[in-house]
């Protein structure tokens, strides 16, 4: 025990178990004179500005990527956060429990608010504006891009596998019994959806890139600077870009009712600075379709307790079951917009 080993007691260890954030910053080459705890990580007051300690899950090499791709998108006119590395020129540090951060700049600002249109359009400009930047840093020739067809065919099996254990029950909860009501209607878009993505995976003609990862209205902010920038990027992964958008859109309508023009001023101002062409449209018809949040409400419940049922999943699942109309009729105006956007295109050739 290495505790036990130095004669530390336990008022000692649980001092030196809450001091590791500091064990870990003294790995780098600054003088820190604060540290609050932020949302899962640690601001840091320093000599050379404000940091974030995170902590990191993967591998060096991984880390090491990000850390050149934050460095290209920032030589390419977007100052996002760049990642800092230890005396020893690593870019992990471990603290005594072998627990890894990463160090970063801190990008003070707000976050987007889902309740200004004016915030949702800032977001999706920076996001295009990131995407412009990142399909000009090439991939490697032996990456690969997970299939987006064959995850989706993946959350749909997990739906029915759940179907089933229900079904084996002889009483249901009042989770199962709303799952039971719906289950049918999300699955069909997910097949839907999968079929789409097959098709247009086996097209060949989406390119991938270095996407985001988890673009929602936390990750992009409003700095003092006057810009909106993107943040937090450790879940950046190589992908296509119509996904980072359909998360955004995702989470920004799901706060609004799914209402037209909230959607339509998040396209428009993508659009304004990165155009979409028939099969991006298409794409992105196709992951907005795929029901993602009853999926997560599905394999939460899946991985917990079934001797007790979070009331809290039982009420996002009635709202999303009672905001299900509205999403419907949103899809159905974006199939349209494909639509048209794939008769321009055939009226160009």
């Amino acid at each position: 025990d290495y505790y036990a080993s130095r004669g530390l007691g336990d008022v000692y260890k649980r001092q030196f178990l809450y001091n590791q954030p500091e064990v870990a910053l003294e790995k780098y080459e600054l003088t820190v004179s604060r540290i609050i705890k932020g949302r899962g990580a640690y601001i840091c007051d320093t000599g050379i500005g404000q940091k974030l300690l995170v902590p990191y899950r993967g591998h060096e090499q991984r880390a090491g990527t990000l850390r050149d791709t934050l460095a290209f998108i920032q030589r390419n006119g977007m100052d996002v956060e760049q990642i800092s590395q230890t005396k020893e020129q690593c870019i992990i540090s471990r603290d005594n429990c072998e627990d890894a951060y990463i160090l970063k700049d801190y990008r003070a600002g707000r976050e987007c608010s889902t309740d200004s249109i004016d915030d949702m359009r800032g977001g999706s400009r920076a996001l295009a504006q990131l995407h412009n930047i990142l399909e000009k840093y090439p991939l490697p020739s032996d990456i690969e891009v997970e299939s987006l067809h064959e995850k989706a065919q993946r959350k749909c099996a997990q739906i029915v596998k759940l179907k089933n254990y229900i079904l084996r029950r002889s009483k249901t909860n009042a989770f199962e019994h709303l799952f039971y009501e719906c289950y049918e209607r999300f699955l069909e878009q997910g097949q839907k959806s999968a079929e789409i993505l097959c098709e247009l995976e086996n097209s060949k003609t989406s390119v991938p890139i270095y996407c985001h990862g988890a673009f929602n209205q936390h990750n992009v902010v409003y700095t003092q600077s006057g810009r909106w920038l993107p943040v937090n990027f450790e879940t950046m992964h190589p992908g296509y870009p119509e996904t980072d958008l359909a998360e955004y859109m995702r989470k920004m309508l799901e706060k609004n009712h799914w209402d037209t023009a909230v959607a339509d001023a998040i396209l428009d101002s993508y659009c304004s600075v990165r155009s979409l062409d028939d099969t991006s449209m298409r794409l992105l018809q196709a992951l907005l379709l795929f029901p993602e949040k009853f999926c997560k409400l599905c394999n939460h419940y899946s991985n917990s307790r079934k001797s007790w049922v979070c009331d809290r999943d039982v009420d996002k699942l009635a709202q999303l079951i009672q905001l299900s109309g509205e999403r419907e009729e949103y899809l159905h105006a974006l199939h349209a917009i494909c639509l048209l956007y794939t008769s321009d295109a055939a009226d160009d050739l």
